[in-house]
């Protein structure tokens, strides 16, 4: 017999099993000009001289997150933090 969790359960599963089999873009590689003027696009504020100060892996991970931001919120849009950056940091007064 299925109760309504497990029901919920199914469902889900299947969807995201439904999600995995489809096939990815390859990921394009933009030239730094391209990555800079899309930052400035989306990010107004930001500036041409601002921007050389980064490395271009920086510059790349910057307008990924900015491009996943402007999607609805919701269960299909998400942000895959960097493992080099923790999700949260602390510090402490040194006195």
């Amino acid at each position: 017999m299925t109760d309504l969790f497990s029901w919920t359960k199914s469902i889900n599963t299947k969807s995201a099993d439904k999600n995995r089999d489809l096939p990815s873009a390859p990921p394009i590689k933009l030239s730094r000009t391209q990555v800079v003027d899309q930052i400035i696009s989306i990010n107004t504020s930001a500036t041409a001289e601002y921007l050389e100060q980064f490395e271009q892996k920086s510059l790349d991970t910057y307008l990924d997150h900015l491009i996943a931001v402007q999607q609805p919120r919701g269960a299909h849009a998400r942000w895959d933090r960097p493992g080099d950056t923790p999700a949260m940091m602390s510090r402490r007064r040194v006195v």
